[in-house]
């Protein structure tokens, strides 16, 4: 299974999870009622997606764990291999060794096995000798037992000749029947790119039999970590009836949300029991005039500014009251003040005795004007009437 079978397998896992939670919601419409139905449908579509969807990924999870290792690994693998005997021996291990990252391949001999036992201890040597020297690259027969027999083979010798003469003795001789012929090699391979060369071996007449290395050991590892196919079905039950639920109970959720938060944000804070301060004759320039305030906000006066605002960051007055340019004054600066003070008061006495005189003849002149001004509005809108008698009629 490729990598994209599986990706296609878990969306359309989640999918079914996806159709699950919709029809939990709606249980406003169904009624509160339902939430066995509700449930029974989950554990239903959980158990169905795990086993027809989930489960089969099993199966390929050592190569997928294999090919997310192989990129931490350095180092080597050994691949253990069974090599058909009905192809050329010598081409199939020719093929493996010119595969990109196979370091070397490594081959001891080919095991023979026969239909039954020999007639005798002396006709099982004479077999047994015939074989030996059949070729040159045989080195010795070992007997297995079990009618089975190994033959191997000299370092670097050709496998291919080997099983030819070993055919050639067996047509030969009238010792027993040949059963069939295996041949095992090891192919030493790079860590970090086993899972290719494993996929290219396969295509050449040979069959995997073992992987060991340091990428087999972490793989091996990991996976006895992941579950197997019947806890796969079960947890995909168990997920199909929590997302039921959620759904189910999300309405409900939701709404006890809404209401902490109103309730929170009604709670009067710690910055709100704070006396609400503003700083005099700082205006509210950088205010908004169609800004409209509730009534619960507390809107400062029209010539101050509030300093809990941010506007009172960018006030040209926010350093009242700060003493940032405070000079302490001495006692010749006060005498200084002093003097100053009473020359100006000696000054203009006169004019400043005129000017409240003044002032005071208007102040009462003023009232005077506005009482006649009323008067004669009062008179304008006191309109009388004329009377008129009305006519009898003859």
């Amino acid at each position: 299974m490729d990598a994209l079978t599986i990706v296609i397998m878990l969306i359309l896992f989640v999918i079914a999870m996806i159709f699950v939670f919709s029809t939990a919601l709606l249980t406003p419409y169904i009624g509160k009622k339902n939430l066995i139905t509700v449930v029974l449908l989950g554990l239903i579509v959980g158990v169905v997606g795990g086993a027809f969807l989930l489960s089969p990924i099993m199966d390929d999870v050592p190569d997928f764990t294999r090919t997310l290792v192989e990129d931490s690994v350095t180092g080597s693998d050994v691949i253990e291999m069974d090599l058909s005997t009905n192809g050329n021996l010598t081409e199939i291990i020719q093929n493996i060794s010119s595969i990109h990252g196979v370091q070397k391949v490594e081959y001891e001999g080919i095991t023979i096995k026969v239909d039954g036992n020999f007639d005798s201890d002396n006709a099982q040597s004479k077999f047994e000798t015939a074989i030996n020297n059949s070729n040159d690259n045989i080195v010795s027969v070992e007997d297995t037992g079990n009618n089975t027999f190994f033959v191997r083979i000299s370092e670097g010798g050709d496998p291919q000749s080997v099983l030819n003469s070993i055919y050639g003795v067996f047509s030969e001789g009238t010792y027993t029947n040949l059963r069939y012929t295996a041949m095992t090699a090891n192919a030493t391979v790079e860590a970090n790119n086993v899972t290719d060369i494993m996929s290219a071996i396969s295509q050449n007449n040979a069959m995997i039999v073992n992987v060991s290395g340091p990428t087999e050991d972490r793989t091996n590892t990991i996976n006895q970590y992941m579950p197997d196919k019947t806890n796969v079905v079960l947890i995909s039950g168990i997920i199909g009836v929590i997302v039921a639920l959620a759904g189910f109970f999300i309405d409900s959720i939701y709404t006890f949300r809404n209401n902490r938060k109103r309730r929170n944000s009604r709670r009067e804070t710690s910055r709100d029991r704070i006396k609400r301060k503003t700083v005099p004759g700082t205006g509210q320039n950088n205010k908004s005039k169609n800004h409209r305030h509730s009534k619960n906000d507390k809107v400062p006066r029209k010539d101050s500014i509030d300093i809990f605002d941010d506007s009172f960051d960018q006030s040209p007055k926010q350093n009242i009251g700060s003493n940032k340019n405070f000079k302490e004054l001495s006692e010749d600066d006060l005498k200084t003040k002093e003097k100053t003070d009473e020359n100006k008061g000696g000054r203009f006495s006169g004019l400043s005795n005129i000017f409240h005189r003044s002032s005071g003849n208007n102040k009462k002149s003023e009232p005077r004007k506005q009482e006649k001004e009323e008067k004669h509005n009062n008179s304008s809108k006191e309109r009388k009437v004329p009377r008129i008698k009305p006519k009898r009629r003859e």
